[in-house]
């Protein structure tokens, strides 16, 4: 079985061990990182380990953290994907039985190593028990209806309750571009992608910008090929600070 690993700092000895135990056990791993206990954020580790599952390059995900919540919620940001927290033996039995979960959520900082490795083993082994539990893992794989767009002006509202698709993509209106403390975010309807920032006071703000070649592997899949477009969307929106583009 071809299987994802993503963490943070705080799950990454746990992610080592599994990775070995997974190995040895005849699967092939996937490590989307992180690959020390240097602190990171776990979104940027988590997400292409989720997305692996939800593309259909992994048949399973395991991703890890301090208690493991925020890692299932960006796992499940992602269509197909169904995470589960789990924390002991009977959690990770129900998860795969009742839930068909594709993806494992722990947290490293909650239970103990040995509880996280026999965990990962009754999620490995537990068959999914089908019957009445597989309609309802039918309607929660059910894409949610689109939004209605914002309407850009008041006199638009009428026109932007009357339409129930999101924007066509390359109209100057469909995505925004939120500039946060350490990231960026840039968005197009619900799909969303992340650059890092480095703050700085003496020194100019760093934009951390993925390379063409890691763009290709690691943003979303629909961003892929896109790489020049975002950017010179993004760009107009972070003049004001005093910042640096750093290629990585």
């Amino acid at each position: 079985m071809n299987i994802s690993l993503g963490t943070d700092h705080a799950g990454y000895r746990y992610k080592e061990s599994i990775k070995r135990f997974l190995q040895e056990e005849g699967h092939e791993v996937k490590d989307c990182g992180c690959h020390s206990e240097e602190a990171v954020d776990y979104p940027r580790f988590v997400r292409p380990a989720a997305e692996a599952v939800s593309d259909g390059t992994c048949q399973r995900g395991i991703v890890l953290g301090g208690s493991g919540n925020g890692e299932a919620m960006v796992a499940n940001r992602l269509s197909g994907v169904r995470c589960a927290l789990c924390w002991n033996r009977e959690t990770a039995s129900l998860a795969r039985r009742h839930n068909d979960a594709n993806v494992l959520s722990l947290g490293a900082r909650m239970i103990s190593l040995e509880q996280a490795l026999e965990i990962v083993r009754i999620w490995l082994e537990e068959p999914f028990d089908g019957g009445r539990h597989l309609s309802r893992i039918r309607q929660i794989d059910e894409p949610l209806p689109p939004h209605p767009p914002r309407a850009s002006k008041e006199g638009d509202v009428a026109d932007a309750e009357a339409s129930h698709g999101e924007p066509a993509v390359g109209s100057a209106t469909d995505f925004d571009v939120l500039v946060s403390f350490r990231f960026i975010t840039y968005s197009e309807g619900r799909r969303s992608l992340e650059l890092t920032l480095e703050p700085g006071l003496k020194h100019p703000t760093i934009i951390n910008v993925p390379s063409p070649s890691r763009w290709e592997r690691e943003m979303p899949e629909w961003a892929r090929g896109r790489r020049e477009e975002i950017l010179e969307r993004i760009r107009p929106k972070c003049s004001h600070l005093n910042c640096e583009w750093r290629e990585t």
